[in-house]
C-alpha cells in the first residue's frame, strides 16, 4: 500500500497559514479565552503534530531503505596514483572494474557456484583392546 505524498507549493502553504490566522482571529473572542492563549494552544498542537508527522515519516523511510543494496563495492586497490582496481557487486553479480584518469573497463566475472554442503562422516571410535598389536605388551 503506497501512501500518497502531499507536497504543498509555497502558494498553498501561504493560503493555509492565512486561513489559520483568520480562524484564530474568529475563535479568540468566542470562547471566552484570550487571543494569546488560543494562539498558544494552536501552536502547541501544530508543533506536536508536526513532530509526530516527521517522526512517523522518518520511521517509514527507515524500513523501506533496508531493502537489498543494488550496488556494493566489495574491495578496492590502487595500482598506481592514477589507476585502480575494484571488485563491485551489482544485483548479485560480480564485476571487476579497472579505472584511471582517461579510461574505465568493466569485466564481468563468472557467477559463483554455491558449494554443496557436505556432511562429514562421524569419526570412528577405536574399539577397546584394539589400540595395541597382539603380542606387544608394555
Amino acid at each position: 500500500m503506497n501512501a500518497r505524498r502531499f507536497s504543498f507549493s509555497p502558494r498553498a502553504r501561504l493560503q493555509v497559514a492565512t486561513l489559520l490566522v483568520l480562524a484564530l482571529a474568529l475563535l479568540g473572542p468566542m470562547g471566552g479565552m484570550s487571543m494569546v492563549s488560543v494562539a498558544r494552544c494552536v501552536l502547541l498542537v501544530g508543533a506536536l503534530g508536526g513532530l509526530g508527522w516527521w517522526w512517523w515519516r522518518r520511521g517509514v523511510r527507515g524500513t523501506s531503505a533496508a531493502s537489498l543494496e543494488r550496488l556494493k563495492v566489495v574491495s578496492r586497490a590502487g595500482l598506481s596514483p592514477r589507476c585502480g582496481l575494484a571488485l563491485v557487486e551489482v544485483e548479485g553479480r560480480d564485476f571487476l572494474v579497472t579505472f584511471g584518469d582517461a579510461f574505465a573497463h568493466v569485466h564481468a566475472l563468472p557467477e559463483r557456484r554455491q558449494a554443496a554442503p557436505f556432511v562429514l562422516a562421524p569419526a570412528r571410535r577405536p574399539r577397546p583392546g584394539r589400540g595395541m598389536r597382539r603380542g606387544m605388551r608394555s
